[in-house]
């Protein structure tokens, strides 16, 4: 790897080189830093690589690698922009100092403070290799790294060459060497992690945690104790029960003590939660003064090294945090986490805050069932097990092998349908289903008696791919499509989908539910039609209504929700972004919304309708000005789609089949899908 060290000649090529303006579509580091571009909205760059922190595993299935990037609006000084990588680790890539990285459509995230680069599902990256970029203006296609992973989209010929142009026009001095770049990367595989949960904590460890504050700290003069919970358990821990008795964990439907009928007032007193879920911890100064100061109940804090031992009365665990006498000074280790706002969160803030929802949902549903006396929570009917994953796996199989001669047939007939170039989808190596067959009842074979019988499942988890059109929306109003709802804790999880009744105390009747911060989320739903090489050929099209929740509504429209009523420059943005997906739809939908409204007046005036000819060559509506009706035109597109299902309010009791007073509806939504 050569050494980029400043020199008059390299100096002078470069002032040969003649500005090249950036690619459509990819901003400049400095645009970033600067606050331009927006926090959460999804953007590309392409940049230098000077730093590296080697891909280290998470909590669930993928790696984290970071890489620090700089273009020619940053060469000047230190600065760089962070991006964060989040991919299985055969799928990293791997980079060396000075190569060249195209980053497409990353999100732009705030953390401690710093803007930075976060990966999605959607982004695409492309490494080019240092020493093989050529001079401009020949094309750097060649000195692209492979890659791993299946592109959905390849650099255009512009950003080929803008890529050859940075690479020797940019001023390389602030790269380190290539023994430096290295030697900081194996650097960033040796971090001791000290983090740990509160269930693994055991005497004589000095841990770092992440827990929320139980209770108001008590203030002890030169020190100050506090309870806190991460939402697991220990069998160490003190065990708080309704009561206020310490009751053994097996208690049959009742783990925190909710049907004890000797209750007293001392132990209500106890927020929550029950169970042996939380831990006192003593803080001494300086940590005593800033909880005194900041720290309320309900706040998530990080703590760093934390002493845990066995308290004065032998049987519990505590924890101990002392001033770090060897440090220079005092060294906080205490850090007050936010759980809102454009902030970088911690994912193991995440999962407890994850753990924290599980939790009181199954308080929730304990304090219903002792307050309706059935004693004992009941058991909703299950319908993932492992013989009925076995069976969705077989008849994907089946699916697949029916359909594979199919699609072969079908390949150069879809080419005739003219399909969308404006939308994207993911799963490229997935085959096309038609709409008649996603929509067949999903068949369950099992053995009742010792005879093999097919039920009808209400619905299945599975996902397919489909060309399909938009014929039809939900709401009416695109001004609707963004709706608005109360910030809370648990909006860092990303399977979160908004508030519920299960999950709000809030009186939709009171001004409660009015305040407090308000966040905009997309929910809308399109009407699908099948727009396969056999569509209609046996009867009208099939149709299906897909939602879009909020993740895939950003997704699809490349735009975070608003409010679009006070926002037109909003609405009409959104609307030119629409009309790529489903062309002259909304304004067909307007007329027919007129039209409607016309022959309500009519009706209500006594007045008879239209004559047909005027509502065929549209005279009476051009005498007043109004534009005659329009046919639907727009192009299919392939998207992808998913089938699942949600516990719906039933009165036939013979139609539960989702738990007592429930039955399940199958829905579709849709995902992946983008208007490019």
């Amino acid at each position: 790897m050569p050494q980029y060290k400043p020199s008059g000649s390299a100096g002078h090529a470069r002032t040969q080189l003649r500005e090249k303006d950036l690619p459509a579509g990819v901003v400049s580091i400095r645009d970033i830093l600067d606050g331009q571009i927006s926090v959460g909205r999804f953007t590309s760059v392409i940049g230098l690589v000077k730093d590296m922190r080697a891909p280290m595993p998470t909590k669930g299935t993928d790696w984290k690698c970071a890489l620090t990037l700089f273009d020619k609006s940053t060469e000047d000084d230190a600065s760089g922009i962070t991006l964060s990588i989040f991919r299985p680790q055969n799928d990293m890539p791997q980079p060396s100092v000075g190569d060249v990285i195209h980053v497409w459509s990353a999100k732009v995230y705030r953390y401690q403070s710093e803007l930075t680069l976060i990966t999605n599902r959607s982004t695409e990256i492309h490494a080019f290799t240092a020493a093989e970029i050529p001079r401009p203006p020949r094309s750097a296609a060649d000195a692209m790294k492979p890659s791993h992973r299946k592109p959905v989209r390849i650099p255009l010929d512009k950003e080929f060459e803008y890529i050859s142009w940075l690479y020797h026009s940019v001023d390389k001095y602030m790269l380190p060497t290539a023994t430096d770049f290295q030697s900081n990367v194996e650097r960033s595989m040796n971090i001791k992690d000290k983090f740990n949960v509160l269930k693994d904590v055991r005497e004589g460890q000095f841990c770092d945690l992440i827990v929320q504050v139980v209770k108001d700290p008590f203030d002890q003069m030169d020190k100050v104790s506090l309870w806190v919970t991460d939402y697991t358990e220990n069998d160490n821990f003190f065990k708080f029960a309704w009561d206020g008795s310490d009751m053994p964990n097996g208690r049959d439907g009742d783990p925190y003590g909710y049907t004890t009928a000797n209750s007293n007032a001392a132990s209500r007193t106890w927020p929550g939660p029950f169970g042996k879920r939380s831990m006192q911890i003593t803080t001494y100064e300086p940590h005593a003064s800033y909880f005194r100061a900041e720290v309320k109940p309900g706040d998530w804090v990080k703590l760093r090294n934390v002493q845990i031992k066995y308290g004065s009365n032998g049987n519990n665990l505590e924890g101990f945090l002392r001033e770090d006498r060897g440090a220079f000074g005092s060294r906080l280790a205490v850090e007050l986490l936010e759980t809102s706002g454009d902030s970088h969160i911690d994912e193991r803030l995440k999962e407890a805050i994850r753990r924290k929802r599980d939790y009181e949902k199954i308080a929730r549903q304990q304090k219903k069932d002792y307050a309706a006396k059935e004693g004992v929570k009941r058991k909703a009917e299950d319908f993932v097990d492992d013989t009925k994953q076995n069976a969705k796996d077989r008849r994907k199989a089946q699916r697949a092998a029916k359909n594979k001669q199919w699609v072969e047939q079908e390949a150069k007939r879809e080419e005739l349908l003219g399909l969308n170039q404006l939308i994207k989808c993911e799963s490229l190596d997935e085959p096309i289903y038609p709409l008649g067959e996603i929509l067949e009842p999903p068949p369950y074979n099992t053995t009742i008696d010792g005879q093999e019988v097919m039920l009808t499942l209400p619905f299945t988890n599975a996902k397919y791919r489909a060309n399909v059109r938009v014929v039809d929306f939900r709401p009416r109003k695109l001004e609707d499509f963004a709706v608005w709802r109360k910030v809370n804790e648990y909006d860092v999880l990303s399977d979160y989908s908004g508030g519920s009744d299960s999950e709000s105390d809030d009186d939709p009747g009171t001004l409660d539910a009015f305040a407090g911060e308000k966040t905009w989320e997309w929910c809308f739903a399109l009407q699908l039609e099948e727009a396969g090489a056999r569509a209609g050929k046996n009867g009208p099209p099939e149709r299906v209504w897909a939602l879009v929740n909020n993740g895939e509504g950003q997704l699809l429209t490349d735009r975070d929700a608003c409010d679009l009523r006070g926002n037109p420059d909003d609405l009409s943005a959104l609307r030119e972004q629409l009309f790529k997906l489903w062309g002259n739809l909304e304004e067909h939908k307007q007329h027919e919304l007129q039209a409607q409204i016309q022959s309500r007046r009519r009706l209500a005036a006594n007045q008879a309708p239209p004559d047909s000819s005027d509502s065929e060559d549209g005279g009476n509506d051009r005498d007043k000005g109004a534009a005659p009706p329009s046919k639907v035109s727009n192009k299919p597109f392939t998207c992808c789609l998913r089938q699942y299902g949600v516990a719906m309010p039933e009165r036939d009791p013979a139609k539960c089949n989702a738990g007592e007073g429930k039955r399940y509806q199958r829905m579709f939504g849709l995902f992946g899908t983008k208007i490019s």
